[in-house]
């Protein structure tokens, strides 16, 4: 369980007994990477050449990952605000932090939206959207309450159904298949390809950003580093064999009009009702990543407002998210609008900026203090 203490600053220094394996934390990751992509094609801007962005993009997510895990490794045992007050200083180090609590906040209402979205458009037509939100959120807040154990706990439990329950909705290309349909390659060119790898860098590997705020409780930090190249590889492999799936299966015209590919390449095994699957999926990848996302934006901002115990903030954290997740899309072309054409520039500051920043700050230091002990030595 987390427990923490207020220290002469206003500020808390989390006394952090609870501990997640390096499996747990890898399951955690990958669920989160997950998330949103299965009603979300990644990259799919770039069309029959999705592939190659996806390849392209996580290339540079991982490297990306790989600036969080160096952060997490050069400030063990702090929070994303602890490392933010420490190099940025008290006053500028809160104010980013409080950027920083509204991203992952707004993040976990737009998920929250796709979920709602899709849940009401495909399965539960003539279900207020609110009330599918409300009903998920109950059972995310209940989760995240629980605290980072339980988190990693149900990760073993329920991330391992996702690749399972990809494949059984593979069986569709058994039936209907064009195994051409990604030809011709780089027929419009290099240019889509780069903005959608761009695109799918943003979503989903910047948004890991917030296991900045998970990374230290992790027990053994030596695999780090590890944990973050595996589930990203793992993350990569199931997005490319998703794209070749539901672009074998439908077709590419048909594909780049569809609104859920994932849905509509679950109605294709004659006999066989697999359309539930994709809910599940989204239950448990978009379960995942708002959990992860509210559990940091909590324990943010008890760090900034002195409160010893994340979890008093999070039923109001869940029920902003809610509301904020009704309110944000007019209707569903602007949510994918918005996740195509802004979040990618929107995240630009969170993602790569800052965390740039902190990584020179954090090496910086380092230098310094080897020098310093190399010059005691010598003394």
């Amino acid at each position: 369980m987390d427990r923490g203490c207020i220290k002469d600053d206003g500020s808390i220094e989390v006394m952090e007994k609870a501990r997640i394996s390096s499996f747990q934390l890898f399951l955690l990751v990958s669920g989160f990477l997950f998330g949103s992509t299965v009603i979300l094609a990644p990259a799919q801007g770039a069309k029959n050449d999705a592939w190659l962005a996806i390849l392209l993009g996580g290339a540079g997510g991982t490297l990306l990952m790989v600036v969080y895990a160096s952060i997490a490794l050069l400030n063990p045992s702090k929070t994303l605000v602890d490392i933010l007050r420490e190099k940025l200083g008290k006053v500028i180090g809160n104010i980013f932090a409080i950027l920083y609590i509204w991203y992952f906040i707004h993040l976990a209402s737009l998920v929250f939206r796709n979920f709602g979205e899709f849940i009401c458009t495909v399965t539960y037509p003539e279900t207020p959207i609110v009330v599918v939100i409300g009903f998920f959120a109950v059972v995310l807040a209940y989760t995240v309450n629980g605290g980072i154990e339980v988190m990693g706990r149900l990760s073993e439990l329920l991330v391992p159904v996702i690749p399972l329950l990809f494949f059984i909705i593979g069986l569709s290309i058994l039936t209907v298949h064009d195994f051409t349909a990604f030809l011709p390659i780089l027929e419009n060119g290099i240019k889509p390809v780069l903005s959608a790898a761009f695109d799918y860098i943003s979503f989903p590997f910047g948004e890991t950003v917030a296991f900045l705020m998970i990374f230290l409780h992790l027990n053994k930090k030596e695999k780090l580093k590890k944990v973050v190249f595996t589930s990203s590889a793992v993350s990569i492999l199931l997005a490319v064999m998703v794209f070749f799936r539901d672009i074998f299966a439908l077709g590419a015209d048909l594909m780049s009009r569809a609104t859920f590919n994932p849905h509509l390449t679950s109605l294709l095994i004659p006999g066989l009702n697999v359309e539930s699957l994709v809910d599940i999926n989204l239950l448990i990848g978009g379960g995942v990543k708002i959990s992860v996302c509210v559990y940091a934006a909590a324990n943010a901002l008890s760090q900034i407002a002195g409160i010893d115990d994340y979890r008093k903030l999070t039923r109001a954290i869940v029920t902003f998210c809610v509301v904020l997740s009704v309110w944000v899309y007019e209707n569903i072309l602007e949510m994918f609008s918005w996740a195509e054409k802004v979040w990618p520039y929107y995240s630009i500051p969170f993602q790569i900026a800052i965390p740039l920043l902190l990584l020179l700050l954090s090496l910086w230091k380092k230098g310094k203090t080897s020098k310093a002990k190399a010059g005691s030595r010598k003394g």
